[in-house]
């Protein structure tokens, strides 16, 4: 990933650990299509493994909550 990729995963994965979490390490988009594509976003780079109704997150993309 380039340094600007990293950024905007960075706030990405932020955006959707303020608003999207549970509490317990898994992301709930609450069928909200901007969350389902944000979800979808985070999959495609290894941060999210999704399921069917959001995600949790990988151990790639808790080090990059960790590192922002």
């Amino acid at each position: 990933m380039t340094p600007e990729e990293k950024k905007i995963l960075e706030a990405l994965a932020w955006m959707c650990e303020q608003y999207m979490s549970r509490g317990n390490g898994r992301l709930d988009h609450k069928a909200m299509h901007a969350g389902e594509l944000a979800v979808e976003v985070l999959a495609s780079y290894g941060l999210v493994k999704p399921e069917i109704q959001g995600g949790s997150w990988t151990e790639e993309g808790l080090l990059l909550l960790d590192e922002a």
